[in-house]
This record gives structure tokens, sequence and C-alpha cells, in this order.
């Protein structure tokens, strides 16, 4: 579930993940998903949860191919700092060149050393800590470091990558022919528009790595069935028998009362595969996730609050957030270990409550049935 915001008293409101309440009749997008394409009445089997040879394959098909939120531009605010990470196995860089962002894949084109280690610094050209050889912000080799009495031949640039900026918020996309990312958001940006997200501030950062394959996180962030019974102080806050989600395309949009009857103020969005957004009166929180291995996830929130919310709130928001995720982190592992024993079924899949989870599976399924089994680097 997605973090919640404290209950103060003052505001009832509380931000909250929750699942379909729709029938089998949800309008979508017909440019990307149709009701039809939305099956409700199965899923995927245990071996898409645990193949080795499935996971590179996703990886290929759709993080390499889709944008992937990697934080704030706020962490690259000063010319020459970096942020270095691995997203679904690809090490990739994003620096600041002048004021123009610019990333690369973290691989040295000599013999694949790292040019950063993963984390944030800065930095005036990019070394690789394996033998030397440097390269400029804008990638191009500068040195190989005492090579030989003649420099090496050919064009020995660093790969690049996307990077993409909407609203505070950095994304980067692997793939060479990558749409604009306000059109790869889509619904997205006209869902977020009443939101002063640009106000805000960064409060927290934190991540953890889940023993979960992504699609089992994914899949629980898209139904809200398991509150009453996995979620026990959210329940309290909103009627999770009323909850909704309204799915758009590769989107989805989850909203719910809160128990007095009055209807949450706030906007919760997810975007296949891995981009969550949970806005709300004072702050939001940023949600974004990917593999790192068959049966294993790297999972990293952002948490945001304005200058004048109430004393203690931020705090009070981000603690309660963090006890709603470390739920979902206990019931997702334990749905892994189950899907791991061998001894588990196709799902059957509620029409009432989890048309986001066959949405989730159909859209892998489309990404997969494209994408030719070539690596991308």
């Amino acid at each position: 579930m997605p973090p919640c915001t404290a209950d103060t008293g003052a505001d009832r409101t509380a931000t909250a993940r929750v699942g379909p309440g729709r029938a089998p009749g949800t309008s979508l997008n017909p440019g990307h998903v149709t009701s039809d394409d939305v099956d409700l009445g199965g899923g995927l089997p245990a071996s898409a949860y645990v193949d080795p040879g499935r996971h590179q394959a996703e990886r290929r098909a759709v993080f390499a191919r889709e944008w992937i939120a990697v934080g704030d531009v706020g962490r690259l605010d000063r010319p020459g700092s970096y942020l270095a990470t691995t997203v679904a196995g690809y090490p990739i860089v994003v620096v600041n060149d002048a004021g123009r962002l610019r990333g690369f894949h973290n691989v040295c084109r000599h013999r694949s050393g790292p040019l950063v280690w993963d984390g944030e610094g800065t930095c005036r050209s990019l070394v690789c800590r394996y033998h030397g050889w440097s390269y400029s912000l804008q990638g191009d080799l500068l040195s190989a470091r005492d090579f030989g009495p003649d420099p090496p031949a050919g064009d020995l640039s660093l790969v690049g990558l996307a990077v993409g900026t909407w609203r505070g918020l950095l994304f980067v996309n692997l793939d060479g022919e990558a749409p604009p990312l306000t059109g790869w958001l889509g619904a997205v940006v006209a869902r977020c528009a009443p939101w002063d997200m640009e106000r805000l501030r960064v409060v927290h950062r934190s991540g953890h790595d889940l023993a979960a394959n992504w699609k089992v996180y994914a899949e629980n962030y898209q139904e809200g069935y398991h509150i009453p019974l996995v979620h026990p102080g959210l329940h309290r806050q909103i009627d999770s028998s009323r909850y909704e989600v309204e799915l758009v395309g590769p989107a989805a949009f989850h909203s719910a009362p809160t128990r007095d009857g009055s209807i949450t103020n706030g906007a919760w969005l997810w975007r296949f595969p891995g981009f969550a957004l949970n806005l709300y009166h004072s702050g939001m929180s940023l949600e974004t996730y990917w593999p790192t291995g068959p049966t294993s996830t790297r999972v990293e929130y952002t948490f945001f609050s304005a200058p004048d919310a109430p004393d203690g709130e931020a705090e009070a928001t981000v603690e309660n957030s963090v006890r709603v995720l470390d739920e979902d982190r206990v019931i997702c592992e334990a749905v892994q270990r189950n899907l791991t024993s061998g001894s588990s079924r196709p799902p059957v899949l509620s029409p009432r409550h989890e048309g986001g989870v066959a949405l989730v599976h159909r859209l892998v399924e489309r990404a997969l049935a494209v994408v030719p089994g070539d690596d991308i680097a």
C-alpha cells in the first residue's frame, strides 16, 4: 500500500493505495488496453515469478523500454553533481553538465569497469575506477591512461540513455527510441495538474530490498482487497469496502472515502511498470521499484512536504507510511515463498477487486510479445 498521511485530528484525509472496486466492465483507454484485454478469470503461473529466463526477458522487454523514476531533480542541483544507481540490473549514471542533465550506462568502454560507484557526488569528468580511462560529462573519451604509443581506434564514447524531468521528478529510459516523457505519463499529467508539486521539499528518502518478484509487489499495489487483513491501521482510517480504481491505459487512479464518509483529499497514481505517486493536501510521496533478480525487488521512496505543513506532520506521515510499507513487505515475501514452493496454483481473480492485477499481467505479456530477445546494452 502507498504512504498515508498522518491522522492529526485536524484533517482526517488519508492517502491510500486502494484496490479495484469496479465491475468487469471497467473503462480503459482503447489506445492501450481494452476491457476485453483484461481477463479477470485467471492470472500468471507461478513460474512467471521464479524463472531466471523470464526475469531476463522482463528486464529487456519492460524495464529497458519504459521510463523509470529514479528520484527527484534536487539530487542533481549543482554542475558536476551525479547520481549513480542500478536499475533492473542496468548500471546507470546521470550527471549535471553545466545545467543539462545527461545519462549514460555506468560502464567504461575499455573493459566494463564502473565510472563511479553507486550513490551521489560531484565530478569534473567521469574516470573509470578500474583502469583510469576518463570521459567528459558529454560522454566523450578524453584519455585512455597509459594505453600505449597509439590511442585506441574508433568511437569509444559512453553509451547514452534518455533522461527526463517532470515536475521535479527525475526519470531515465534505456531505450534509444524512448517516447517523450509527458506522452508516456499520459493521463497522469492531467490528474496532477491541480497539485502544486513544485513547492514541495524533500523531507526523507529511504529504500529497501524485497525478497519477492517485482510483479508480486506491483499486484499488491493494484488492489485494496487485502487492506482489512494486512493494514489494520489504514483500515481504521479509510472505508476499504468502498475503494475504487480507475484504469486508464497503462495507468491506474485510486481513491477511497475516509471513515467519516468524506472523500479523501488526494490523488494516488500508478503507471506501469513501477511508478507510483501519492499526493495529498500538504505533501506527496514517490515510490519506484524494479527487479534485482527473479525473486527480489528494489523499492525506493521519496517523501515531500509543503513548507507550511503543520509541525510534526511530515515526520508522522513518514512514520505511518513506513509501517504500511513494511506490512506490504511481509505479505509480499510470504506470497513469494509460496510461489517458489511449487505448491501454488494459477490464481482466480476477483472481478470486484482485482482488475488492476489483471492489468499488470496483460501489460507484461504484451511487452514480452513485442520485444526481441537481444539485450539492450
